[in-house]
């Protein structure tokens, strides 16, 4: 392994091995094109998962499986590790245990690689600890979201702290959302916007290559109105079920692990549950979308994102219909179709399908088509040694 490349460690908010493809992954496999070595950490979580809730069982299994790999490489020159420990953050003595047993891994690996004074891009904050801890030569703190928003957090003030620790030891903070950087921006020097980008390639590609509408798809009529995605808690199922009702002609597809109970959508027969499908199938879907949604209730995470979903759903040429979400209408508004209500919904769908066109849906390609991963990485960086250069001035 040549130690003359560049390293970067990202502590991510995902387990590479079982979550489909997010910022942080798309950010790490461009810094890996741009000839850095990469060591991914995977998610620690911010909380222990209840065993009431239903997939405890299937989350317990991913996690030994990923524990099992431990370090393992996903390619050349791009690793992955799964510190074995759990997120006890509710307790301080637990949680000070935790953390020495998670930096003596994370030092382990980065001596197995020969990382020695690496890049650091956060974006979870419960890796704080051990990050100020160990060397680097430079630190991001990236939001992809709002995370002291999340309301199913157990320790919210432990995490608070360590967001914070985080916030101020960084060389520089980047936001995905302009909400974000609007809160934060006042509080330190080196708060930049970086909106997401989409892989656009991937997902433009699949109007081309996608030849044969996948068979479980295959004997739904149109209209098709889809969504991909995890289906969880914060999915409003009541906007579904209004259109669905009020109108069996539509038929919604929905692709995705399915969390919690969706009973009462399972019950609709133009209502379909096509399941988990694998990032590389997606725009073989979606090519045959009619409409695309983004149905997630509103809160304060909610209405701080930046929906990475909707860059790839207009890649695809695919109208969108939404719900509220601040980025979506700053930057977008003249192509999102957006529903506050159940009729709002149902009624924009409506008029998402009577408008379309080739011609509009080639005005939404368009709109993403430059909006690429490697461009953000470039802008990142740039802002990176401005930050360093100016505090080692000053």
């Amino acid at each position: 392994m040549s130690t003359e490349k560049p390293a970067v460690v990202c502590y991510a908010g995902d387990d590479y091995w079982h979550s489909n493809p997010h910022s942080r992954f798309h950010f790490m496999h461009a810094m890996h094109r741009r000839g850095y070595r990469v060591l991914w950490v995977n998610s620690l979580g911010m909380n222990m998962p209840s065993v009431r809730r239903k997939g405890f069982i299937r989350k317990v299994f991913q996690r030994m499986k990923s524990w099992s790999k431990w370090l393992r490489a996903a390619q050349e020159d791009f690793h992955v590790l799964t510190p074995i420990a759990l997120p006890l953050f509710g307790n301080e003595y637990l949680a000070k245990a935790t953390d020495r047993l998670i930096e003596f891994q994370l030092r382990l690996a980065m001596r197995i690689l020969d990382i020695q004074r690496p890049l650091v891009f956060a974006s979870i904050p419960s890796y704080a600890s051990a990050i100020v801890r160990l060397p680097h030569s430079g630190l991001i703190y990236y939001y992809s979201d709002k995370y002291t928003s999340y309301d199913d957090i157990s320790a919210q003030s432990e995490l608070e702290k360590r967001d914070r620790m985080l916030f101020n030891a960084a060389d520089a903070v980047f936001c995905a959302s302009e909400m974000i950087t609007e809160e934060l921006k006042g509080k330190r020097s080196s708060v930049h916007y970086l909106p997401h980008a989409v892989d656009f390639d991937r997902f433009n590609s699949g109007l081309e290559r996608c030849d044969d509408i996948p068979e479980d798809m295959e004997s739904i009529p149109q209209p098709r109105i889809g969504y991909y995605g995890s289906l969880a808690e914060n999915n409003d199922q009541d906007m579904i079920v209004h259109a669905a009702t009020e109108d069996p002609t539509l038929q919604f597809v929905l692709i995705g692990k399915v969390f919690g109970d969706h009973s009462k959508l399972q019950a609709l027969p133009n209502v379909h549950f096509l399941g988990f499908k694998p990032y590389a199938q997606i725009p073989c879907y979606g090519k045959y979308f009619d409409v695309s949604f983004m149905n997630w209730k509103i809160t304060e995470w909610i209405r701080n994102c930046s929906p990475l979903k909707a860059k790839e759903y207009f890649s695809m040429g695919l109208p969108v219909v939404s719900v509220r979400i601040h980025e979506l209408e700053k930057c977008y508004a003249d192509i999102v179709y957006f529903a506050s209500t159940p009729a709002e919904f149902l009624a924009q769908i409506k008029t998402a399908l009577k408008e379309d066109s080739p011609e509009r849906r080639a005005e939404r390609i368009d709109r993403v088509r430059v909006e690429s991963w490697d461009r953000r990485v470039d802008q990142m960086l740039e802002c990176l040694n401005a930050a360093v250069e100016a505090g080692a001035g000053g």
